[in-house]
């Protein structure tokens, strides 16, 4: 313990021998030091603060019906693309850094200084910061307002002129499928104009076939059932005659004859009806269809019958003499009989007209049922072609439409409105350097360096200054030693000379503590 304790005051007084290199590398450390740190420049640091409020009642409101840009997505797409070239020389334009630029290399040195002082960064979803540092307030102020304006302006004109370039081509695409449009219409028109008759359409061609096919059938079925008729009304002709005869008392001899049924041919009660019969056909009919034919030749037949009767009556007068004579007239059962004949004649030459209609109706359904299928499948072709033209030009027109009523919405209104939070300002002292911190630094490093400087020394001396080293460096025994008298004279000198060194390390503190105060009073100034 005394050997450890007789080592330390040993080497504490070989240090306090060399205090004055101590202190003297403590100022010229210090000095130094200070000097370069009073020569760094201010740094001041800007920032603003911006908020972005996507949340608008018209936004809501308009989903779905005009285009909804991802504002947070293309946010903080341009929060990345902020410091990029174009944006960072519109930067320094506007705030004036590149006056002093005027070489390429100059410019480029300009940017990137920017790029490096600069810092954009994101406080929140919807909350971002912008900041620089520079030497001078007031451009570091300028700087960060012309980077908030860059920021605003670059979400506006991008979203703009996004829409606006999608309006041009939703443009050009709809004149494309215009003329695409119109072209297939005519192709649709021109073949419905060649096909008019084969065309699928509301009629179903097999109904319609089915349906001819009946009428056919039934009209068929009627004229069998009036040839039956007809047949059964010739059966009943010929069992029936065509005159009956009558007695009818004449007086007088020589008078005239007698008249066959009371009177002439043109009061023949069956010509009568078959002018009736003839009268009615014309009304409906032209003289030349079949049925006003055959009722003009059983009207002739009928007058040649009454003309044959009255002449045969004038053949046969009989005297003058009162007598009881026999008279013959046409029989009205048969007359009937022949009218109904005439009739169902007539309604089967009708039937048989109508049959030829019907048979062309069924081969026209028959040919149209055969040829429409081919043709119904070259229309569904075209049609399905001009469906699809039309499908693609109908939603490019609610695109366009959608695309309008959002650049709209973004032009017109305030879908997305900027707050700045914090507009861009700085504080009036300079953030960096910490002077107080670095001058401090500076007078502590100081110390050390003296400190260590000495202890240098004191390593380097190889001198023996106690009986104890002696005996340690030597192998010899030691005889004795011869203590050190300090006189008065050496106890005031070594008194002053410690008053001294405290002095001279005091004023190093008082200088340092001068330089802080004066370091914080010109920044005060300056502020």
């Amino acid at each position: 313990m005394t050997s450890v304790k007789t080592i330390a005051l040993t080497r504490a007084r070989g240090w306090w021998r060399r205090r004055w290199y101590a202190v003297g590398i403590a100022w010229l450390f210090c000095a130094l030091g200070w000097g370069y740190v009073l020569q760094l420049p201010d740094i001041y640091e800007a920032k603003a603060r911006i908020y972005i409020d996507t949340e608008s009642m018209l936004r809501p409101l308009m989903r779905g019906i005009a285009v909804d840009s991802n504002i947070l997505s293309q946010v903080d797409a341009i929060q990345r693309t902020l410091l990029s070239r174009p944006n960072l020389q519109r930067v320094t334009h506007m705030a004036d850094l590149d006056l002093g630029a005027h070489t390429p290399t100059e410019v480029e040195e300009v940017l990137n200084d920017l790029r490096r002082r600069t810092v954009v960064s994101g406080d929140g979803r919807n909350l971002f910061s912008l900041s620089y540092t520079g030497p001078s307030r007031e451009t570091a102020v300028k700087v960060v307002q012309s980077l908030l304006t860059v920021f605003v302006e670059s979400n506006l004109g991008n979203t703009r002129k996004d829409m606006a370039s999608a309006k041009v081509f939703i443009d050009d695409q709809l004149k494309e499928y215009a003329r695409q449009l119109d072209a297939a219409e005519r192709r649709v028109a021109e073949f419905k104009a060649n096909n008019i008759g084969y065309l699928p359409g509301e009629n179903n061609y097999t109904t319609k076939l089915d349906l001819a096919k009946e009428e056919l059938a039934k009209t068929q079925a009627e004229i069998e059932d009036n040839k039956r008729q007809r047949d059964e009304l010739l059966k009943q002709i010929a069992s029936v005659p065509r005159m009956i005869e009558g007695i009818n008392p004449t007086e007088g001899f020589g008078a005239g004859p007698p008249v066959a049924g009371g009177g002439d041919a043109g009061t023949d009660p069956r010509v009568a009806e078959l002018e009736q019969k003839l009268k009615t056909l014309r009304e409906n009919y032209t003289d030349d269809h079949p049925d006003v034919i055959r009722a003009k030749r059983l009207l002739d037949e009928a007058k040649r019958e009454a003309q044959n009767d009255d002449d045969k009556a004038a053949q046969d007068n009989a005297p003058v003499t009162p007598r009881i004579g026999r008279t013959s007239a046409p029989n009205p059962v048969y007359d009937h009989l022949q009218i109904q004949l005439v009739s169902v004649e007539t309604t089967i030459a009708s039937l048989e007209s109508r049959l030829q209609r019907n048979q062309a109706s069924v081969d026209k359904w028959r040919d149209l049922a055969k040829s429409v299928p081919e043709v119904a499948a070259e229309m569904a072709k075209l049609t399905r072609d001009y469906d699809v033209t039309k499908k693609s030009y109908d939603e490019l027109l609610n695109r366009r439409e959608s695309a309008k009523i959002g650049s709209d919405l973004e032009t017109q209104t305030q879908t997305v409105q900027f707050r700045v939070v914090d507009p861009p300002d700085a504080p009036p002292l300079p953030v960096a350097p910490k002077r107080p911190l670095l001058l401090a630094l500076v007078l502590v490093g100081g110390i050390v360096a003296g400190g260590a400087f000495v202890f240098l020394l004191a390593q380097a001396d190889d001198s023996v200054s106690t009986i104890r080293e002696l005996k340690d460096a030597l192998a010899l025994p030691v005889l004795g030693g011869i203590s050190h008298v300090t006189t008065p004279l050496q106890r005031r000198q070594n008194v002053v000379g410690t008053l001294a060194f405290t002095a001279v390390f005091l004023a190093l503190v008082v200088a340092y503590i001068a330089i802080v105060s004066f370091g914080n009073a010109s920044a005060t100034l300056g502020a």
